[in-house]
């Protein structure tokens, strides 16, 4: 079974504390683009993958940023380019970081200025400085697990 397989089963066993759309009910590949020129750097293949399948969600009510598919000048909340943006003006995490899921205790971003094999970045823990995922997958997966 390869890693999308695997986390596509564990979100379904999941449905009572993952809450994301139905798979396939997705990101436009479109949007993806706009929001990567936007960013200036491509996104994460196993991050779009999830975007393009899931669009977005909470799990265990902590949301995990993704691409709302509006205006970047005008939308708000956790859509990914704005929360990104933001930061940067306001200097809150330095330039290398894209905050993807902030709960009561930890930030979890990828580190872009690491590339990785298949356009992939690590996802470290910002409070305790240390590597929490090797990719997005395995960030899910822990999340999943560790609730």
């Amino acid at each position: 079974m390869n890693k999308y397989d695997e986390i596509k089963k564990l979100i379904s066993e999941s449905e009572s504390f993952v809450e994301f759309a139905n798979f396939g009910d997705g990101i436009s590949e479109e949007w993806i683009e706009k929001a990567e020129s936007r960013l200036g750097f491509s996104l994460p293949e196993t991050y779009k993958w999830w975007l393009k399948n899931y669009s977005g969600g909470e799990i265990y009510g902590e949301e995990i940023y993704s691409v709302y598919e509006q205006d970047f000048d005008t939308v708000v909340g956790g859509d990914i380019v704005y929360m990104h943006e933001l930061n940067q003006r306001n200097n809150k995490f330095p330039k290398n970081v894209l905050v993807i899921c902030e709960d009561n205790d930890e930030v979890y971003y990828f580190d872009i200025s690491a590339h990785e094999n298949g356009n992939e970045y690590p996802i470290y823990s910002f409070n305790e400085q240390k590597l929490y995922a090797k990719d997005f997958i395995d960030f899910l997966k822990k999340r999943i697990m560790e609730n």
